[in-house]
This record gives structure tokens, C-alpha cells and sequence, in this order.
């Protein structure tokens, strides 16, 4: 749910739930150490409407902030092989991907019609947009991350985390942007 939050209301649920959580800490261990009564019939007055303005307002938080995000944010949400424009994976040569998809050995793993590879210890790729669709993420985001940091946020059910984890550290920038045009392009 995070990756249909903008920013802003990540922070305004994360507050709310902050100072909730903190209101019921003290409630909880805080108060009744000083006063074994907490919160007494006079306390009450005051704790109760209190309580309830803490559990309308985390509720109302929760309805405003809570909302998914509507008409052309929700446009960044992948449904189609070309969604990967916006990825911070933009801009690779699709031909140097291509290349460098068949030198580093992934065509030994991976099934990929565009490279003529029929691996079959990794996922199929040319299925990357329902994966990324399965994991609500944009097309390029999600191809890179699963490049960069395996396992990605989604993975089919029948393979093993056999990905190596390196090479976020042994590709260059350039060179995944490459991966990425090569593997999210229409038919390669």
C-alpha cells in the first residue's frame, strides 16, 4: 500500500500514528506510575474526551491520508511493457542490454524470446509486466530492483532465490539502465 501513498501522506499517517501510539504508551505505563488511580473520576473528565479525539482523529487520518493515489498518478502504475519511462532506470540502449544480457549468463537461467534464451532456473521474463503488475510497482522500477537487490517484490511460485546478489555492485549504472531497456522493451 506505501507505493500508492505520496509522500505527504505517508508523513501524515506516520504522524498521526505516532503521537496515537505515544498518547496510549503514556495512558498505559507513564501515567498510572504517578497516580496508581489514573485516571480517578475527576480524571476522567478530561481523559475520555481525550481518548476519543485521539481515536476520531488516527480514524479521519487514516480515511484522508489512506487514500490511493487517482487519475494521472495512478497513470505510473504499470499496464503495459512501455511503463518503464519513468523509471530512475531510464535511458539505456536497449542493443547494449541485449549484449550484456547474453555475456553475463543470464540466458542461462532465464526464458526471454527477444534473447533466444530457454532457461529455466529463474523466472520466464518475458512475463516481467504481470510480475510488475503483481508487485504494483512501474515496469522499470521493478525490473531494476530485481536486478540491483534481488528478489524483487514479486516472485512466480516455483523458483528458488538462486539470483545472484552482486550485481548492484559489479554492473554499472549505465549498464543496468541497459539491462532494463533491453528486458522491458515490446518484444525485446
Amino acid at each position: 500500500m506505501l507505493y500508492a501513498l505520496s509522500t505527504g501522506h505517508e508523513i501524515g499517517l506516520a504522524t498521526m500514528g505516532g503521537l496515537f501510539i505515544a498518547f496510549a504508551l503514556l495512558s498505559s505505563f507513564f501515567f498510572p506510575r504517578f497516580n496508581g488511580d489514573f485516571p480517578t473520576k475527576k480524571g476522567l473528565r478530561w481523559y475520555l474526551p481525550l481518548a476519543f479525539v485521539f481515536f476520531i482523529a488516527m480514524l479521519s487520518a487514516v480515511l484522508v491520508f489512506g487514500k490511493e493515489k487517482k487519475g494521472a498518478e495512478a497513470a505510473t502504475t504499470p499496464t503495459s511493457t512501455t511503463s518503464q519511462s519513468s523509471s530512475k532506470y531510464a535511458g539505456g540502449d536497449a542493443t547494449a542490454g541485449k549484449a550484456l544480457f547474453t555475456s553475463s549468463g543470464c540466458i542461462a537461467c532465464h526464458t526471454f524470446k527477444p534473447a533466444a534464451s530457454t532457461g529455466t532456473i529463474g523466472p520466464d521474463l518475458d512475463n516481467l509486466a504481470t510480475y510488475a503488475q503483481k508487485a504494483n510497482q512501474p515496469l522499470g522500477d521493478f525490473t531494476g530492483s530485481a536486478i540491483v537487490s534481488p528478489p524483487p517484490a514479486y516472485v512466480p511460485p516455483g523458483f528458488a532465490n538462486t539470483m545472484p546478489t552482486t550485481f548492484g555492485q559489479s554492473l554499472s549504472s549505465k549498464q543496468i539502465a541497459d539491462l532494463v531497456a533491453f528486458l522491458d522493451a515490446p518484444g525485446g
